[in-house]
């Protein structure tokens, strides 16, 4: 319970749940357009451990909705999200369809090693370790907290931005009451890489129409394919079955 005392006592805290390269920046600049929501650089929600969390905490803005985010790194399997601990958490779960999500993340994360691209290996380490298991144990957050946590599809962002945003707005109890599909450049800060998406399209300021998936990559789309547990995760978050190629 939280006292007269907690530094974030009439405030709201959310975090924004994602495996890397999920749309968290995109998803965190469109919220940040209300006034009433922090418009932060990432930052790791998970540190805020122990006594004097709720201070620290309520030390990086001013504004009433405190909104962080953070995916989840290769480093963090098996243990991420870990809340803060800090009373009144809200969670948005961002979730990304895998073809695409690790098309992405491995491009990002082996631009160096490109026998790790092509290798067996590396293609059903982040199909079963980093995706599956990241996004099931954001689905059990999910499952386990319904009613502070809402659960939002990558896709359905880009589909409906507007909509979307408006029930996002409603869940954090913001003021902003109309949905948005475009964001300004974030004050105080830039989006670099390591921090945030640095990439060209978060910079056009709008969000872009999603594109058609092609799965050309033969050694990625059949990794994925093959997982059982994938598979089954996929449908729960309400992805089709992968075309027969």
């Amino acid at each position: 319970m939280a006292s007269d005392s907690d530094p974030l006592v009439g405030r709201t805290v959310a975090v924004l749940l994602s495996t890397m390269r999920s749309g968290s920046t995109l998803l965190k600049a469109l919220l940040a357009q209300a006034p009433d929501v922090s418009d932060l650089p990432e930052t790791d929600f998970q540190k805020f451990r122990g006594p004097g969390a709720s201070a620290r905490m309520a030390a990086l803005s001013a504004e009433p909705i405190l909104l962080l985010k953070r995916p989840g790194w290769f480093t963090d399997i098996g243990r991420y999200p870990r809340m803060p601990e800090v009373p009144r958490v809200k969670r948005i779960v961002l979730v990304r369809d895998a073809y695409a999500n690790l098309l992405s993340v491995r491009k990002m994360m082996f631009r160096h090693l490109p026998w790790l691209q092509r290798s067996g290996w590396g293609n059903r380490f982040i199909v079963s370790r980093y995706w599956t298991g990241t996004n099931s144990r954001l689905l059990d957050v999910s499952e386990a907290d319904p009613a502070n946590t809402m659960l939002v599809r990558y896709e359905d962002v880009l589909a409906e931005p507007v909509d979307l945003t408006a029930k996002l707005f409603a869940f954090l109890g913001s003021s902003q009451s109309e949905g948005l599909d475009t964001y300004g450049n974030p004050e105080g800060y830039d989006w670099r890489w390591g921090r945030d998406d640095g990439g060209a399209v978060i910079k056009s300021l709008k969000v872009q129409a999603p594109r058609s998936i092609t799965y050309d990559d033969r050694k990625l789309f059949a990794a994925i394919r093959s997982c059982a547990a994938t598979q089954s995760l996929r449908r729960k978050l309400g992805y089709p079955d992968l075309p027969a190629l």
